[in-house]
C-alpha cells in the first residue's frame, strides 16, 4: 500500500527540504526571525513571520546563534542537525538494549525516509532536539543517573510545555531525584528565557491565549480528531487523559518502554500534535524490536513512510469517510500508543522467535511555529 501511494502520488518531501524558498521552511523562518529580533532587542513574537511563534522565550535564547547567519544558511545547518539528532536518539537507545548493527541501520534508514522526519526537516521544527533530550533521559534512567534523566526531561518540557504530562512518569515511579532535577531544569530554563526580556514572556502567553485548536488533518491529537468529526474538543481531552492515566499505570514498572509509551499518550492529549511529532516516539521502536515483536516493528516502521500529504489526494470531502481518511496520522499515533502502552509485554500473535528475525534479539521480560 505504501509503495503504491508513493508511485501513484509521489512525495514532495525532498523538494521541500531542498527548496531555497524560506516559505517552504515556515517554522524555521519564524524561529530565525525571532532569533534576529532577540539580537536586536526587538519583540521576538512580533516579527512579521507568516506563522506565530508558539515556543517559549527559552527556545529563542537557545537559537540566538543562528541569528548571526543568513536565513537559508541557518536553515541548512539546523536541518542537518535535526536529522542527526533524530537518528542519534534512536541509536542511543539501540546501543543500550542492545540491537544488532543491521537492525540499527535498517530502522535508521526507514526513519530518515519517513514523512515525519522529512517534514520536520523541511519545516525546520524543534522535534529533533526534543527527541534527543528524551533519549538522553531514557539512557540516564537506564543507567541509574536519575539527575541526568530529570534535567533532560525538564529541558524538553521547558522547550515544549505541551509535553509536561511526561513529568508524571517519575512521579508515579517515585523517582524523587528525577522529579527535583526536572523541576530545577524547568525553573532554570524559564529564568534563562527572561534574558529575552520579561515582556516577551508576557507576549508569549498572549499569543498562546488567542491560538485556536486546529482541526487540520495534520494534527494527530485526539481533541483535534473529535473536533474534526464535529464533536466537542473537551471530549477528546477527557478520553486522551484517561489513556494517559491508563498508560502510567500500565508501564510504570517497565523502565525500557515507559517513557516512549507516556510520550505517545502525551501527544494524543496535546491540543496540537502535528504528524511530525511522531519522531518523538521513534526510539521506542527499538525497544519493541528488542522484544522480538518483529511484525509490530515492521508495522511501526512502515506506517510513517506514508506521506501525510497523500491524504489530500484521496480524501477531499466532508463525509465521515473523508474525515477518517484525513485523520490518518491520528490512527498512526494510536497504533504507536497501542504497541508501546498496551502490547508492550506481549509477543506478536502467533509469532515464533527465530534467530533470523530482524535484529536477532532475544525476548526478555520487561523490567506554529512548531505549529
Amino acid at each position: 500500500m505504501t509503495l503504491w501511494l508513493l508511485v501513484a502520488h509521489g512525495s514532495a518531501n525532498v523538494d521541500r527540504v531542498l527548496s531555497t524558498d524560506m516559505g517552504w521552511h515556515a517554522d524555521f523562518d519564524t524561529f530565525h526571525r525571532s532569533a534576529v529580533a532577540l539580537l536586536h532587542g526587538d519583540s521576538i513574537y512580533d516579527t512579521g513571520a507568516k506563522l506565530p511563534n508558539l515556543n517559549p522565550p527559552f527556545w529563542t535564547v537557545l537559537l540566538a546563534p543562528f541569528g548571526f547567519l543568513g536565513p537559508l544558511t541557518a536553515y541548512r545547518l539546523f536541518g542537518v542537525l535535526t536529522a542527526a539528532f533524530i537518528v542519534s536518539a534512536g541509536l542511543l537507545v539501540a546501543r543500550e538494549l542492545p540491537v544488532s548493527r543491521r537492525a540499527k541501520w535498517l530502522l535508521s534508514a526507514a526513519f530518515v525516509l519517513s514523512s515525519p522526519l522529512m517534514g520536520t526537516v523541511a519545516l525546520g521544527q524543534v522535534y529533533g532536539l526534543l527527541v534527543l533530550g528524551l533519549a538522553v533521559a531514557w539512557v540516564g534512567g537506564k543507567r541509574d543517573r536519575l539527575v541526568l534523566a530529570g534535567v533532560a526531561l525538564g529541558l524538553v518540557v521547558a522547550i515544549k510545555p505541551t509535553l509536561a504530562p511526561i513529568l508524571l512518569l517519575p512521579v508515579v515511579r517515585r523517582q524523587r531525584h528525577t522529579m527535583l532535577a526536572a523541576a530545577a531544569a524547568v525553573a532554570a530554563a524559564t529564568i534563562a528565557g527572561l534574558a529575552a526580556g520579561p515582556e516577551n514572556t508576557v507576549r508569549w502567553l498572549q499569543v498562546l491565549r488567542i491560538e485556536q485548536l486546529s482541526t487540520f488533518g495534520d494534527n494527530a491529537s485526539l481533541p483535534s480528531l473529535v473536533a474534526r468529526f464535529g464533536g466537542p474538543a473537551w471530549l477528546g481531552f477527557v478520553v486522551a487523559g484517561a489513556l494517559l492515566i491508563y498508560t502510567l499505570r500500565k508501564v510504570r514498572h517497565d523502565p525500557d518502554i515507559a517513557l516512549w509509551a507516556v510520550t505517545a499518550a502525551t501527544l494524543l492529549l496535546s491540543p496540537v500534535a502535528w504528524h511530525n511529532y511522531l519522531v518523538l516516539c521513534f526510539p521506542g521502536v527499538y525497544v519493541v524490536l528488542r522484544r522480538r515483536r518483529s511484525a509490530t516493528t515492521a508495522l511501526m516502521v512502515t506506517l510513517p513512510l506514508i506521506g501525510v500529504e497523500w491524504g489530500l489526494h484521496l480524501w477531499h470531502g466532508d463525509s465521515l469517510v473523508d474525515k477518517a481518511g484525513q485523520s490518518l496520522y491520528c490512527f498512526v499515533l494510536l497504533t504507536y500508543w497501542y504497541a508501546l502502552a498496551v502490547q508492550h509485554d506481549r509477543d506478536d500473535p502467533g509469532q515464533v522467535g527465530q534467530a533470523r528475525d530482524l535484529g536477532g534479539a532475544e525476548h526478555r521480560p520487561a523490567r506554529a511555529a512548531d505549529q
